[in-house]
């Protein structure tokens, strides 16, 4: 889960969302940290990802997180906002784009972790990236 590729893209995403300014998502929004992940996708990487890889879990454990409260837990603890970041672009079948590359990342970012739906684009990630 730790290269360089892995690094790059994780701290040029938290560049892209939030620019490392906020914790909570602008406008009332559901987002928390840096990376602003959104709970059904902590709840959703929990449930039907990290239950079934004891040893992720085992880390997620080890660096704070409890289900009980598992979004102020995220919002409040800069590792397991990096982490939940890793295990979005984890869970995607591609291989992370080559570092130096950010039209690729982009690309990527836009695709595994703004999704279609979102409202961010490639662009902004390039621009935030800059």
């Amino acid at each position: 889960m730790d290269s360089p590729e892995a690094r790059e893209l994780i701290f040029k995403t938290g560049m892209a969302e939030s620019g490392y300014r906020a914790i909570e998502q602008h406008g009332g929004g559901p987002a928390v940290g840096y990376f602003q992940v959104e709970p059904a996708t902590i709840k959703d990487t929990i449930d039907n990802y990290v239950t079934y890889r004891q040893h992720i879990q085992t880390k997620l454990w080890g660096l704070g997180f409890d289900d009980k409260d598992m979004v102020l837990r995220v919002m409040g603890n800069i590792p397991l906002q990096v982490a939940f970041c890793r295990l979005k672009y984890r869970r995607d079948k591609h291989a992370l784009p080559p570092c130096g590359n950010l039209e690729a990342q982009g690309k990527y970012w836009k695709r595994v972790y703004n999704s279609y739906k979102g409202k961010g684009t490639v662009e902004h990630f390039m621009d935030a990236n800059k």
